[in-house]
């Protein structure tokens, strides 16, 4: 393989695997090859869930992790990386941009998978982090920053820790750590299973070509678009049609 270059762009996911496949791993790799992308994979964790809840998680070893990544960079060219839930301390000598961090502290299912102190370690090695409100809120207090409000809490949070930040929900509001910009998208009214895992592997995909604005407001579209004919797959949460 040597001298040979990549024809294709390539995208390297760290994440856990949702066996139901509407979020995680699987629909990391759904988004990617929905982009144009070439999807790898470096498994973080096995999770036990369904649509309807998550009853434990086994995280991965670090050695094993590690490994996985190692691999890959050897012989990958790899242009954009999404980080969904795992333990931090092993990926801080990543060295790879840009890279998009799912802050997953909690599945929409339920349950804990990512502790606090690893997520703000993902933070640190992170391009741009993608927590929903709630997140947020539980970062900016364990760095003991007041906010006002989303829009407070999105520039503290970018400031604080030196990325980018987008705090998703109904209106995404995405700072690059000087400016806070509001960014709309459509909305069905359903309770959706893997919004925020599709999300961020739409905006690490565009960010290869596009700026932190523009990336945001591409990637709100593309999950606003899955959103509309979403796919029962299971008895609870529909997921999204990508």
């Amino acid at each position: 393989m040597d001298g040979l270059r990549s024809n294709v762009d390539c995208l390297l996911i760290i994440s856990a695997v949702d066996p139901s496949g509407g979020a995680g791993a699987i629909a990391d790799v759904r988004v990617a090859r929905a982009l144009n992308f070439y999807p790898c994979l470096a498994v973080t964790a096995l999770t036990y869930q369904n649509t309807c809840r998550i009853s434990g998680i086994y995280m991965l070893p670090e050695d094993v992790v590690r490994s996985q990544v190692k691999s890959i960079l050897e012989d990958v060219e790899i242009s954009c990386v999404k980080i969904g839930a795992c333990a931090g301390g092993y990926l801080l000598d990543l060295d790879v941009e840009p890279v998009v961090y799912d802050p997953v502290l909690k599945a929409t299912v339920g349950y804990e998978l990512t502790s606090l102190e690893d997520c703000l370690k993902v933070a640190e090695i992170s391009t741009v982090i993608t927590p929903n409100e709630s997140e947020a809120r539980s970062m900016c207090e364990a760095l003991s920053l007041r906010c006002t409000d989303v829009e407070d809490m999105t520039l503290k949070l970018a400031e604080e820790l030196g990325c980018s930040v987008v705090v998703t929900g109904k209106v995404d509001f995405v700072c690059d750590g000087r400016r806070v910009v509001k960014i709309e998208g459509e909305h069905t009214g359903l309770d959706l299973h893997g919004t925020g895992c599709v999300y961020s592997t739409a905006l690490a995909c565009y960010l290869v070509k596009n700026d932190l604005f523009k990336a945001a407001k591409l990637a709100k579209d593309f999950v606003s678009r899955a959103a509309r004919n979403p796919i029962y797959v299971g008895n609870c949460r529909p997921v999204l049609s990508v």
